[in-house]
């Protein structure tokens, strides 16, 4: 049975920027655009159903974003290519994160995670001549998060002796903010974070989650993107507080804005994916009221026509 599933990739991502094939392009620009107005510190809740492409909606904001940014990983031909796209236009320079909040809920903590997923964009500029080392910034925050000396073993792995007076601080703040500034300095002058997943976590990782980037990273250049279903996300956190915890109210607390993922234009879906299928016969024209009258999303939709047309 062939699989028409869209997997979320970065190549995939690009390429759906460059073919625009459901007419969302337009909408990934006056998102880019919200982000430019925002001063100060924010949180962003981009709100679809499962399987709506949320995925690789901010994954076209981010590649767009890094393009925009002189100082960031993105390769030569693929900044050339995506040059290509009218209206790409960022009116700042940003630093951009990805971090997958499902696949790393293994962890014990959060902001540790959260942390070293950042390590490993290659955005942040911890250089000797700053006179910081990421293991032992590292070290310290674990030490600090979780009370025991981790430090030592991050100084052991790398072969370095720490610096003293940052080994003993236990000021998560402040080491946050360090971490912070090495993140911004030389490679923008904000930060985009975007949190992808989080409504599939576990209850008590994603409260934690949500708490630590409320308590931790309150800092006015960094603005965070969270991909969710905020209706599952209620869900999760009633799972953790109580069935008669006010979910809607207590997540309030955590997003500044939040924004409906962009609708997909069916008729355009169908030429791309599905071009077999606008034949004109009955059979098809029943196969698309269908999915018109369940408002499948993208996910059901790849997953029904893998039936219809596979006659299984």
């Amino acid at each position: 049975m062939e699989n028409f599933n869209i997997v979320p990739t970065e190549k995939n991502a690009f390429d759906l920027l460059l073919k625009d094939p459901i007419r969302r392009n337009e909408s990934v620009f006056r998102f880019i655009q919200l982000i430019d107005a925002i001063d100060g510190n924010c949180s962003i809740a981009l709100n679809g159903e499962w399987g709506s492409g949320k995925t690789i909606f901010i994954k076209q904001i981010k590649l767009l974003m890094d393009y925009n940014n002189p100082q960031s990983n993105l390769s030569e031909e693929l900044r050339n290519e995506i040059g290509k796209l009218s209206g790409t236009q960022c009116y700042d320079s940003y630093s951009t994160v990805y971090y997958d909040a499902w696949e790393n809920d293994k962890y014990e903590d959060p902001l540790l995670s959260l942390i070293y997923a950042t390590t490993c964009s290659k955005q942040s500029e911890f250089s000797t001549d700053k006179r910081r080392n990421l293991p032992q910034l590292l070290g310290s925050l674990a030490d600090a998060v979780t009370g025991r000396n981790i430090t030592e073993l991050f100084t052991q792995a790398q072969g370095n002796d720490p610096l003293e007076a940052f080994k003993k601080s236990n000021d998560i703040s402040s080491l946050i903010h360090e971490f912070i500034d090495s993140l911004i300095a030389e490679k923008g002058n904000r930060l985009i974070i975007f949190i992808d997943e989080l409504d599939r976590c576990r209850p008590t990782y994603a409260v934690q989650l949500l708490e630590r980037i409320k308590h931790y990273f309150n800092d006015n250049r960094i603005t965070f993107v969270f991909s969710i279903n905020l209706l599952q996300l209620q869900h999760t956190i009633k799972s953790y507080y109580g069935p008669s915890f006010d979910a809607i109210r207590y997540l309030d607390k955590f997003f500044d804005l939040r924004v409906a993922m962009p609708a997909v234009n069916l008729d355009y879906f169908f030429n791309y994916k599905f071009p077999s299928i606008k034949s004109g016969y009955i059979y098809d024209k029943m196969c698309i009221r269908v999915v018109e009258y369940f408002s499948f999303s993208l996910r059901e939709i790849e997953r029904y026509m893998q039936l219809v047309l596979c006659k299984v």
